[in-house]
């Protein structure tokens, strides 16, 4: 599989390597400063820099458009793959309003062009280990839950400056995240309600959200985003409960009987500088190669992507849900807005 590459920015580093660590030809690359281009093809060995994002597509020797762009240029660049008849994945969110997301989905849909968004934080090694304890059932079946993940801090925001002037920032930026693990863990929501927090007052901009959602099957489920917390993630079930604690430390309680088990296996990834590992976290690096190796799989096995454009538009109408509710501070029905 060969895959020329839209983007050159914090992120693509990261996304290119872990490809390169599979064994994937990167063959292009584009940005929109095509120095920055020049910079970053020399620095990861890609052949060939582009001017022009129309350029790559005519030349067309690739296999997949791997768009790793600013949010803004997402559509434009996934209708050009549709237009070509490149397969296409997109880095989350998807794009900035539910109306474009819809019509990048519409476009490969109809084009019959195999579109997935790169939506990784369900392949964090602990979360995919709390998924097989669920679906053993464990714990009987699931109540209650609540998720907590990192939001956006000082740190942060001082290597991704954009986020300090994002609308809506926390949502945009770590909605889709939170949202794609609630629904790969407990399934399709029925509501939400969205509390803003702004932390920081140098930025105007919310950097916390309290969520609760309750799922299709009348489950509540609370999502934290914040800076700081002592479990990751808690679910109460009819037979016991499951704790993922700050350590990833699996906790199991069914009765008398506990167990306990380190659930964030990771692998080595001497590509990732020490000082981005400690901002971010190994286990979030560690989540990357698991979501290439799962959509590199599903291209080449002509199969939809766990993560395709049509799932992850009930994603994002969670992130747009949950902006509504921030700015209307009532609770959102799903299912209205698609």
């Amino acid at each position: 599989m060969k895959v020329a590459v839209f983007g050159s920015g914090y992120w693509a580093t990261f996304q290119v390597r872990a490809w390169q660590a599979l064994g994937v030809e990167i063959v292009a690359v584009w940005n929109r400063t095509s120095e920055k281009a020049v910079i970053f093809a020399k620095e990861n060995n890609i052949q060939k820099v582009f001017q022009t994002p129309e350029e790559v597509f005519e030349w067309g020797e690739f296999d997949i458009a791997d768009i790793i762009a600013d949010v803004g240029a997402h559509e434009r660049l996934v209708a050009m793959a549709a237009r070509f008849g490149k397969g296409v994945i997109c880095q989350k969110p998807m794009s900035d309003t539910l109306e474009s997301c819809r019509r990048m989905a519409d476009l490969c849909l109809e084009a019959n062009v195999w579109f997935a968004i790169h939506e990784n934080f369900r392949y964090q090694p602990a979360t995919l280990a709390l998924k097989k304890e669920l679906n053993s059932g464990i714990i009987g079946e699931p109540l209650r839950a609540h998720l907590s993940m990192r939001s956006p801090d000082l740190d942060i925001m001082a290597k991704q400056p954009a986020l300090t002037t994002m609308p809506h920032m926390v949502l945009r930026d770590m909605g889709p995240h939170m949202f794609d693990v609630a629904r790969f863990l407990f399934g399709e929501m029925e509501s939400i309600f969205a509390l803003p927090v702004n932390s920081y007052p140098q930025y105007d901009v919310p950097d916390t959200a309290l969520c609760t959602l309750r799922s299709r099957n009348g489950m509540a489920i609370h999502c934290d985003l914040v800076h700081s917390w002592n479990d990751r993630f808690f679910v109460e079930g009819t037979k016991g409960s499951i704790t993922l604690d700050h350590e990833q430390i699996m906790h199991i309680e069914t009765g008398a009987k506990k167990i306990e088990y380190e659930a964030n296996i990771l692998p080595q990834l001497s590509y990732i500088p020490e000082e981005d590992l400690y901002l971010h976290g190994t286990h979030i690096f560690a989540s990357i190669p698991n979501c290439l190796q799962d959509l590199r799989e599903a291209w080449m096995q002509k199969r939809p992507a766990s993560t395709s454009g049509v799932d992850n538009l009930k994603t994002m109408e969670l992130v747009f849900a949950a902006i509504q509710s921030f700015d209307t501070q009532q609770s959102i029905k799903i299912g209205g807005l698609l």
